[in-house]
């Protein structure tokens, strides 16, 4: 996943990028001149735009919110009139300048670790266990690589710590932390969820694919 930036003054990039770096999420601004659509890709997790003087978004925010991105309207003084303009020209949320970095931290995490949109939550994984998002990939133990598949073959249902490590030969419980980790390294938005005393629920969607 990642942030997008459009239209913020520096200040506001600035305090914006040291909370992406304090949340491990890439941050991508948008060159002057440039459309928004080339800089969008399916695990876009948020996109901060300065707003018009209005307080309306200068552009469509469809283009950034259509795979389920959050769109955040950054305006000098929000007033109820600029932040009713905000949401009815399709923002989420309205964040007031100066970006405020020790606010933007806990946002950003809360959007990545609770509400990361659908689309940030798909996966690729192909037969030599490589794992992929648009925004990087990683290979796979082969432990790993059997948890993930087993988990993904029943994602809508329990994975007994039995049955993992049975196919995996490992702690469970080792096996899961790992491609958690593995998870946050390709910037996916997907989550195993431990399920006490039963096991483990995919939390997201994961493509098979053939190798290449």
């Amino acid at each position: 996943m990642y942030v997008l930036a459009r239209g913020l003054a520096a200040t506001e990039t600035e305090n914006l990028r040291e909370a992406c770096e304090r949340t491990a999420l890439p941050l991508r601004p948008v060159p002057d001149g440039d459309g928004v659509a080339e800089h969008v890709a399916a695990d876009l997790l948020v996109a901060f735009v300065a707003a018009a003087d209005d307080g309306t978004a200068p552009l469509d925010l469809r283009d950034l919110t259509h795979g389920g991105a959050y769109a955040v309207l950054v305006q000098p003084a929000p007033t109820a009139r600029t932040t009713l303009a905000a949401v009815r020209s399709g923002a989420g949320f309205v964040m007031a300048a100066p970006l405020d970095v020790d606010r933007l931290v806990p946002f950003l995490t809360y959007l990545r670790d609770v509400a990361a949109p659908a689309a940030a939550q798909v996966l690729d994984l192909d037969e030599a266990g490589v794992l992929a998002t648009p925004s990087g990939s990683v290979r796979l133990s082969e432990a790993e690589a059997r948890a993930l598949r087993a988990l993904a073959d029943r994602r809508a249902t329990i994975v007994g710590r039995p049955d993992l490590m049975r196919l995996t030969g490992e702690d469970p419980r080792d096996v899961v932390e790992s491609l958690r980790a593995r998870f946050r390294e390709v910037g996916s938005g997907a989550q195993i969820l431990k399920v006490p005393h039963m096991g483990f629920r995919l939390v997201g969607e994961v493509r098979l694919k053939a190798t290449a």
